[in-house]
């Protein structure tokens, strides 16, 4: 008998969070994953920081007004693990589907922009930190490594992501291509200073060019937004793009919303339909060009190793050397 792939239906989410309340965020999100779990999602995806909103002050603010704003998101941020992740997982275990949220993760006295991914148990299975900050974002995170840059073989099939500006550079894209992906996340913040086309352009260009669904879920800048950081909507619109889209041709299966619409969109994703693409453009396949080649350092870079002096060396044992 021919191998089959999984067929199953996705969730992209376009809403706003509760901005700078984690646990009002939560509370929305498993409000949402709970409704596309009803609904038949078996990948339900949120967009980038919606646990608790985006620093939108980092580009409408002098750093030192903005300052009081990073604070109270350093306060309001996710620790993986932490009370927050474990209710996340119980709406995936309840939802029975694997899901993937952005938040703002605090690790020590760092914020990094994250995904998370979590299965159909509940667990974490893994989260990417945003290779770096988009402009004056790295006043407010710090970078990510190539250790959380991963590929997860799930019972719906290799499962990758990218944090909104990643997608403008190609190295990254590339990479998860040649991991093996067949779905990706494309995750986005309610724009700013960008045109609302970045977001279609990009997530369409990685389905065409990558050959792999793309459930792209984007926020939703509310009103508390602007009226919390004295800023009107003719410096700040809210223009969202959610959108499934189909490998190999870029073509918008499912989406999108209105823009400043809160909303789920719903797809088939049929792995089976990728595979005819294959055969036009595999670019990390039989149409990667072989005088190009990608290294890529996937260690965990820390700003601290600990020699132990003295101490004797581990053992080497033969099969090791």
């Amino acid at each position: 008998m021919a191998d089959k792939l999984p067929v199953f239906k996705a969730a992209a989410v376009q809403a706003a969070p509760v901005f700078l309340n984690r646990e009002a965020s939560v509370d929305k999100a498993c409000a949402l994953i709970d409704e596309a779990g009803k609904n038949g999602a078996k990948l339900i995806v949120l967009p980038e920081t919606f646990i608790p909103g985006g620093p939108y002050w980092a580009w409408h603010l002098p750093m030192r007004e903005g300052a009081k704003f990073s604070a109270e998101l350093f306060q309001n941020s996710v620790e993986v693990p932490s009370e927050a992740t474990t209710r996340l997982g119980e709406a995936a275990r309840r939802a029975g589907a694997y899901v993937v949220i952005g938040i703002n993760e605090r690790a020590g006295k760092s914020l990094y922009n994250t995904l998370l991914y979590l299965d159909p148990e509940g667990h974490i299975i893994g989260k990417h930190r945003k290779f770096k900050p988009t402009g004056p974002e790295k006043l407010v995170w710090g970078d990510g490594d190539g250790s959380t840059h991963k590929v997860y073989d799930t019972d719906i099939g290799k499962l990758g992501g990218l944090i909104c500006g990643e997608h403008t550079m190609a190295l990254p894209g590339y990479s998860l291509a040649a991991m093996g992906e067949q779905i990706h996340v494309a995750s986005w913040l309610g724009f700013t200073l960008a045109d609302i086309s970045l977001a279609e352009i990009c997530s369409r260009y990685h389905a065409l060019a990558y050959n792999t669904f793309v459930i792209c879920s984007q926020l939703v800048v509310g009103q508390d937004v602007l009226d919390r950081l004295g800023i009107d909507k003719t410096q700040q619109k809210s223009e969202a793009w959610s959108a499934i889209i189909e490998p190999g041709s870029g073509k918008v299966l499912a989406g999108p919303l209105g823009l400043d619409e809160e909303g789920i969109v719903y797809g088939e994703i049929d792995l089976n339909k990728a595979i005819p693409k294959y055969f036009i453009h595999e670019n990390s396949g039989h149409y990667w060009p072989k005088q190009f080649r990608l290294y890529f350092d996937d260690r965990e870079l820390k700003p601290l190793t600990i020699d132990h002096v003295g101490e004797p060396a581990p053992e080497v044992r033969p099969a090791e050397k």
